[in-house]
């Protein structure tokens, strides 16, 4: 709310005047001034000049305009009357009928002053008067943020703020109401004989921010009090104790900081509680978390960022509602980067939130080195690629693993005369073991008692070659364009190499789908590989018109032609010839995006695995919905079934309004997990957001939930939530 700044900009003691357009003296050593008027006179018995007529005073990016301004020379004071609006060099319009100010444009005088400041918030007042040159007083003002109705703009804004007294401090960069009412549409519905908040030109200042209220079964009813401290223009720190019925002081805080080469935060809270832990209740225990992540450019070659997150307990992230993880991951990373080449040194340290967690089986990884090279292409386009890595992976029970590897691969695509595409592909994977108490059989990560084990080296240098090809038939026509296109991949590799003395850590959850298809290695990590030989083949439609959109059809299988099974029962991938996968999308316009993504028993079609994700209709009404469904294979020796859907819609009512509900169910148990919608209204001046839902889970002392949020925001006087 810088409109006081119009008395700082009437520059006009000591002109010289004698001519409708012509410069003026220097006001200062660098800036000099121009007025421009269709009559300038002077009185000289008087002692007054007077410009009238479209009078233009400039100076630098200040432009002051008026029916008629003069100086009196002898009382050392300038006056403008009329039509006056002032342009401030940020862009701020001041609108008035009159102005007095003395020369030194220290004290001064304006009558009937309308504002319109950089952000478009907009001030207006009976009268100000400007005192010394930091701070100016306004009588009987309004201030709002909101625009005007458009249809009839004399219609009250959405809120606004009525002072008998605004006071504007320039030099501390506040706006100070006294006797003020909060009115919406018009109404007064809040009264303080105080309020203050920094003006506009302020992005971050100390101070209490907006209270939010609380109310849990863990808290009972509790208020937060948030005071933000900014420490310099770089860091700055938010204390936010929450003060509840039933757990007493909850005591939060959050630190930020940026710096040239990067930039970090440090967050956390502390509390003592009654936890019950196996029906016994303890009292009094500490209850806490710490959060610290940050980034931080080394050079320009080189990148180091942390994430870390602990909590004291499993479930006080959750019942405090600072977030929902199921799984706490704290990480270190550092990475290089220089033309095709990367690298990084990467550390984990995973902390499980549920119930069947065990943390003595959880993995440390210290460290996890990778480095990625990808050649130029030569003339024929053949180019190649490199992948190395160490991995050093403890557990305080149970397994573990050392591994170092090079990957070397060596690629080349070709076109035919006839437009058949082929790509031909030569790889060699060397990987060293060094593990202890790994499961030969069962690859359980913590094997029981008499379960045989290996401790030491174990290795394999395993090679693979493949050829792929593809035959696009593409067809025109005048507003249909259409390419079906065959694809075939020959793999050839010895079997066997997945020995039960090579530990496995990260390929263990396969998932054989139309994205893998016609990957080398199938497994998700590098401890596993695709043994054997084979032949990968799939059909590809698509198609694409003006007036039907966009449309793909993909459907593939694989057939294992020499080698065992690398794979357990239910992937998909466990006999000789695959099950069947696929996609199918189509998207005749953007409101309208389906995508399905399937897998099918290759000897009776049934659904093994179906992902189906909708989004129809525009902003207005948006629905959508994904449905996800895996099976166990016949034998019952899979994964487990699981199938579930998720529902929601949305809707853009207007430009201000919104709302949606969401809906998620569990099919196979026959039971809802979460539910729940919101609304909002959200302007240039005002956001109000109502938010409910419902979630069904149980974890020890975590039980199903409500959660009800009601956000009042304010442009510039803040808000409250609860």
């Amino acid at each position: 709310m810088a409109s006081a700044v119009a008395f700082g900009l009437v520059f006009l003691p000591g002109l010289a005047l004698g001519q409708s357009t012509m410069p003026l003296p220097e006001l200062d050593s660098d800036t000099p001034a121009l007025l421009s008027a269709d009559e300038v006179t002077y009185d000289e018995s008087l002692g007054v000049a007077t410009a009238r007529g479209n009078v233009e005073i400039s100076q630098g990016d200040r432009v002051l305009k008026a029916d008629a301004i003069s100086y009196n020379m002898r009382n050392d004071v300038v006056t403008a009357s009329g039509n006056i609006t002032l342009i401030e060099p940020s862009g701020e319009l001041i609108f008035a009928e009159y102005i007095e100010l003395t020369s030194d444009l220290k004290e001064g005088f304006i009558r009937d002053v309308r504002a319109l400041l950089t952000d478009r918030s907009r001030l207006a007042a009976a009268s100000g008067v400007r005192q010394g040159d930091r701070e100016t007083t306004f009588r009987k003002a309004v201030f709002s943020p909101c625009e005007l109705c458009r249809d009839d703009p004399t219609r009250a804004p959405l809120w606004q703020v009525k002072a008998a007294e605004v006071t504007h401090d320039q030099e501390e960069r506040v706006i100070q109401y006294r006797d003020a009412w909060l009115e919406m549409f018009g109404v007064p519905i809040l009264y303080t004989p105080y309020l203050e908040h920094p003006d506009p030109t302020v992005d971050r200042k100390s101070g209490f921010l907006a209270p939010r209220y609380h109310h849990s079964d863990a808290m009972g009813h509790g208020i937060e009090v948030p005071y933000f401290f900014t420490i310099g223009p770089d860091k700055d720190l938010t204390l936010a104790p929450i003060f509840t019925t039933e757990q007493g002081l909850l005591m939060t805080a959050e630190y930020r900081q940026i710096m040239t080469s990067g930039e970090f935060s440090v967050s956390g809270s502390a509390t003592l509680d009654d936890m019950t832990r196996n029906g016994k209740v303890d009292k009094n225990q500490f209850r806490g978390h710490f959060f610290a992540e940050g980034e931080f450019s080394i050079t320009p070659n080189y990148r180091a960022s942390f994430d870390i997150k602990q909590s004291a307990d499993d479930t006080y992230l959750r019942e405090f509602d600072f977030t929902n993880d199921r799984t706490l991951t704290s990480r270190g990373t550092v990475e290089y980067f220089e033309g095709r080449d990367y690298g990084s040194l990467n550390t984990f340290l995973f902390d499980g939130q549920r119930a069947q967690d065990d943390d003595e089986e959880a993995p440390i990884v210290l460290p996890e080195l990778q480095y990625s090279f990808i050649g130029e292409p030569d003339e024929r386009g053949a180019f190649f690629s490199i992948d190395a890595g160490v991995l050093n992976i403890l557990r305080e029970e149970g397994q573990d693993s050392r591994r170092l590897s090079l990957h070397g691969q060596w690629e080349m695509p070709y076109a035919g005369d006839m437009g058949d595409l082929y790509r031909i592909k030569a790889a060699l994977s060397g990987d060293l073991y060094w593990g202890n108490d790994v499961d030969k059989v069962g690859e359980d990560v913590t094997p029981g008692p008499g379960v045989n084990t290996q401790d030491g080296f174990a290795g394999r240098l395993f090679p693979q070659v493949a050829v792929e090809w593809r035959y696009p038939w593409v067809s025109y026509q005048e507003d249909f364009a259409q390419t079906l296109e065959p694809i075939i991949q020959v793999v050839a590799s010895p079997e066997g190499f997945n020995d039960g003395d090579i530990p496995n850590e990260d390929s263990r959850d396969v998932e054989f789908d139309d994205s893998n298809l016609f990957s080398l290695n199938r497994f998700p990590g590098d401890d596993r590989v695709s043994s054997g030989s084979r032949v990968d083949y799939a059909l590809r439609w698509t198609a694409e018109s003006p007036d039907f959109g966009w449309g793909e059809v993909f459907f593939g299988q694989s057939f294992r032609f020499l080698g065992g099974s690398d794979f357990e029962a239910g992937s998909g991938l466990e006999d000789d010839l695959s099950d069947f996968v696929g996609r199918v999308a189509f998207e005749p316009d953007p409101t309208f995006r389906t995508r399905y993504r399937f897998r099918l028993d290759k000897d009776s079609l049934k659904g093994r695995r179906h992902d189906f994700s909708a989004s129809i209709g525009p902003p207005a009404y948006t629905f959508t919905t994904q449905y996800t469904l895996a099976t166990l294979d016949d034998t019952g020796s899979g994964p487990e079934d699981s199938e579930e859907i998720r529902l929601g819609f949305s809707t853009q009512i207007n430009e201000f309004w919104s709302a949606g509900v969401t809906y998620l169910r569990d099919l196979d148990e026959d039971e809802t997990r979460s539910y729940g919608g919101q609304i909002r209204y959200h302007d240039e001046c005002f956001d109000l957001r109502l938010r409910a839902e419902r979630e069904f889970f149980n974890d020890r002392d975590l039980k199903p939930s409500d959660t009800i949020l009601f956000e009042v925001v304010f442009k510039h006087l803040g808000g409250v939530s609860s």
